[in-house]
């Protein structure tokens, strides 16, 4: 396994030093960057846990399943391998600006790769991302890291399997300042923005001197010239009526809201839709922009100006900005696109939204905040605080916090009911509700917990349901969901 991501690394570095040599590299790495050339620049495997092992050969740290043949009593000679994980700890980091780090990584076989955040003083280490997707080849996944005026440090938890072959490997870790949003192409890892391959027509990497013999493509926004790089398409290879290639960004790993701004060019001479949109992490799209006719350049005759486009982006849950251009025939044109930007300040302040949505936020540390409860219906859920013990966890914000529950002496047939309600919602607007939570002895009631919409009227819509015992753990849920009218 060692000797397979040993060439793979070998593979990926001859690449990177190719493309690199090409362009013009302007980021600036921030502490915790690391390309574990001869060193782990302050990464530290925790001491409970197996050791990541750092590849000097190969530029890579790595956690692989342990080949743990002993004689067992079956008469196999050979006992199930056992799942190996190992904790990676970051240097102490201190990021006052939004920060974005991209992770070179590869698992192989039945692992599991997790980003995790610690601050100090705080019980529970905060998921950022995780994979559990085996590739062939090193992959490269974004993370936004928020600002915090706190110390935290970074947690790679890499899990490997009892298959045979199982691994996880980091080959590098990049932090830059600003959002994963961003992009100005000038970079081989594009910023995490992927090519949704399409047979006929995709995005490509334009500029860097290039030049192609059937079109003269601009210069850069970037720089301003022809050494610069942007992404662009084209209809040459057109073949039906409505060919439609994508440029995919990173998913957003936090609640993005501000403005999102781009340069572009088009050109159309038999027709090309170039359109702007967003794509949760259930698949559904949201229109934010569509270009109208009267931007058109024509490329053939002389490069046109770039277009600045502003665009209000109000995302409190994780989504993906899909760039989608559509063709009609092989002479629909060109679109390029340069220079993605990310503000967390709203293009106008006419824009702004009216509702602010953590208003619906609640730790229940010192009250219910703005919810409510309907005793006409049932018992009251009661805010206690317990100290944790082998038995039972405390609360999940601290440990030694406060928590919302609902507890019953009687049998699960009895119809024991206790609702909680939020602040009034606002309707046509899309929300992602996240919140943890632990059963105990409900594993004989279909609906132990359930999230309604409680419209106004009296109508419910159940959006969630948990039935299954949690064995007093906390459990994370996330449920998406759109209302018409508001709602609680």
């Amino acid at each position: 396994m060692a000797f397979f991501l040993k060439n793979k690394a070998m593979m990926l570095q001859i690449y990177l030093l190719t493309f690199v040599a090409t362009v013009q590299v302007h980021s600036r790495l921030l502490p915790g960057s690391c390309n574990f050339e001869s060193n782990t620049c302050g990464y530290t495997s925790d001491a409970d846990f197996t050791s990541w092992v750092l590849h000097r050969d190969g530029h890579f740290v790595a956690v692989e399943a342990v080949n743990d043949d002993v004689e067992g009593s079956s008469g196999s000679n050979i006992e199930p391998k056992k799942e190996v994980l190992g904790l990676l700890l970051s240097p102490f980091l201190e990021h006052d600006e939004w920060s974005c780090m991209r992770l070179v990584y590869q698992i192989t076989e039945s692992a599991h790769l997790e980003v995790l955040q610690r601050n100090e003083g705080r019980s529970f280490d905060k998921p950022l991302w995780s994979s559990q997707a085996p590739s062939d080849s090193w992959v490269i996944a974004s993370v936004d890291l928020q600002n915090s005026s706190e110390p935290f440090r970074i947690v790679i938890n890499g899990r490997a399997g009892p298959s045979a072959g199982s691994s996880v490997a980091v080959f590098e870790i990049h932090i830059s300042p600003g959002y994963c949003l961003e992009c100005d192409f000038e970079e081989p890892h594009l910023c995490g923005y992927n090519n949704q391959w399409n047979v006929n027509v995709n995005w490509y990497v334009g500029g860097g001197g290039v030049q192609l013999p059937y079109n003269n493509m601009p210069d850069d926004h970037t720089y301003h010239n022809k050494t610069g790089h942007f992404m662009y398409v084209d209809s040459s290879y057109t073949k039906t009526f409505r060919e439609v290639a994508k440029l995919v960004s990173p998913m957003a790993t936090m609640p993005l809201s501000g403005c999102l701004s781009f340069q572009y060019q088009r050109s159309e001479e038999r027709g090309n839709l170039f359109s702007v949109f967003t794509r949760d992490r259930l698949g559904q799209y949201q229109e934010l922009w569509r270009a109208g006719l009267e931007n058109r350049v024509d490329f053939s005759s002389a490069p046109g100006e770039w277009i600045h486009v502003q665009l209000d982006l109000k995302a409190p849950y994780s989504v993906q900005v899909v760039f989608e251009v559509g063709f009609n025939s092989p002479r629909g044109g060109h679109v390029a696109l340069d220079d993605i930007s990310f503000s967390p300040e709203f293009c106008s302040t006419d824009t702004e939204p009216t509702f602010d949505p953590s208003i619906a936020n609640c730790d229940f540390e010192s009250g219910l905040c703005l919810y409510t409860q309907d005793r006409a219906i049932g018992p009251s859920w009661r805010r206690v605080s317990v100290k944790p013990n082998i038995f039972r966890n405390g609360d999940h914000t601290t440990g030694a916090g406060s928590f919302l529950l609902a507890h019953s002496r009687l049998g699960p047939r009895s119809g024991y009911v206790s609702s909680v309600i939020s602040p009034m919602l606002p309707g046509n607007t899309k929300f992602c509700l996240r919140f943890y939570f632990s059963l105990r002895g409900f594993n004989q009631t279909e609906q132990a917990l359930v999230v309604y919409l409680l419209q106004q009227g009296g109508k419910r819509e159940k959006i969630w349901t948990q039935a299954e015992k949690s064995r007093g753990i906390w459990i994370l849920a996330d449920v998406t969901f759109q209302t018409s009218q508001p709602a609680k």
